[in-house]
């Protein structure tokens, strides 16, 4: 091939790697706080000397953030932060749950795509560490959450309920956000992680209504043997193999009252949104022995259907991300309106036919 053609060919990709740079720069920058040591205009052989970090490696990264605008370059060598693009991974403003997308992404995601090459050859799958990252994937799974509250708290206040259960809980925000309006209705939570349940009772102490525990999902059951009225099942399906998720649904059939809800928020593989990611997604999934695929649409229906659910309102929440809310119930809407249609068609019918024998006796 040309010289020329392949010089330009490499060019092109490095050209691509310049959208990596921001993630880099503020990851590093979370981590060790050095937004907040350049909250105001200060030189770079400052902070090195207050921090103890490196001069070179420190000057390296401040000029990235000029690079990237997440620093501004003041008078006499010194360097501030962009509070308009950092304000997120700055002091009290910081948010907990960018960071923990930032780390998920850089320590879990980037290493895991990088190894491809060795997993793909050697068939040795990487483990997934639930001690060492589960307090991260519930940071990053509560900011998901959010963006479908207000349809969960909207269904709630439509229906008599008593019973929450959040399987595979996290640090338990969506139950305390769920409390904060429905403080009369008892909440449990339930997650593997003893650390994360442990994480979960400390920030819900001042709710009452809210008790945790440590448990499997697979075969977490009430322990008074009551029913339950609404269950979540938010970014779970990742963590149970395919050919057991009709078990999961079926032990929870098992304690969801009949006229209950099971809210599911999952990323979906091979969708119409979000394709590039929710494929990379799922491939950061089935590099690891402990992770699975991510269902498709069919696979959805197949499970609910084998397991006598009712799937409905299933509607993108993160469209660049592939990430879809819907409800499961025993008796669905669905259900409902199709019960009623053949009531209505067997009363049609049978009117039919009396019509049709009383027009047979009038003419005999």
């Amino acid at each position: 091939m040309n010289e020329w053609v392949t010089a330009m060919q490499a060019r092109k990709w490095m050209k691509k790697n310049e959208s990596f740079l921001p993630s880099w720069h503020a990851y590093v920058g979370s981590e060790l706080g050095l937004f907040d040591e350049f909250k105001s205009a200060r030189t770079v052989e400052a902070v090195s000397e207050k921090t103890g970090y490196s001069y070179d490696l420190l000057s390296s990264w401040v000029k990235v953030g000029v690079a990237v605008k997440h620093l501004k370059k003041r008078p006499n060598e010194r360097y501030r932060t962009s509070k308009r693009r950092c304000s997120t991974l700055m002091g009290q403003e910081q948010s907990p749950g960018v960071k923990a997308l930032l780390k998920e992404m850089m320590e879990l995601h980037i290493p895991t795509m990088l190894k491809y090459p060795t997993i793909l050859k050697s068939h040795e799958r990487a483990l997934f560490d639930h001690e060492r990252h589960g307090e991260v994937v519930a940071e990053t799974s509560a900011l998901l959450e959010h963006f479908a509250i207000k349809k969960i708290k909207k269904m709630i206040r439509a229906r008599n309920v008593d019973t929450i259960v959040d399987l595979g809980c996290g640090h338990g925000g969506y139950l305390r956000k769920l409390a904060e309006e429905f403080p009369d209705v008892r909440m449990v939570g339930v997650d593997l992680n003893q650390k994360v349940i442990d994480r979960a009772r400390v920030l819900s102490d001042d709710f009452s209504n809210i008790k945790f525990e440590v448990g499997d999902i697979n075969e977490w059951e009430p322990e008074d043997g009551t029913k339950v009225d609404v269950v979540l099942l938010h970014n779970i399906f990742h963590y149970v193999h395919p050919d057991s998720r009709p078990d999961l649904l079926e032990q929870m059939y098992s304690y969801v009252e009949p006229q209950g809800v099971v809210s599911v928020i999952t990323p979906i593989n091979e969708t119409e949104h979000g394709e590039a990611f929710s494929s990379a997604f799922n491939s950061f999934f089935v590099a690891h022995s402990n992770l699975f695929a991510l269902p498709d649409k069919k696979e959805l229906k197949e499970v609910t259907a084998h397991s006598n659910f009712d799937m409905y309102d299933l509607d993108p929440i993160v469209k660049e991300g592939s990430w879809y809310t819907f409800w499961m119930s025993p008796s669905s809407p669905v259900k409902e309106w199709k019960q009623t249609q053949e009531m209505n068609d067997q009363e049609r019918s049978f009117s039919s036919k009396q019509e049709d024998n009383k027009e047979l006796t009038r003419s005999s």
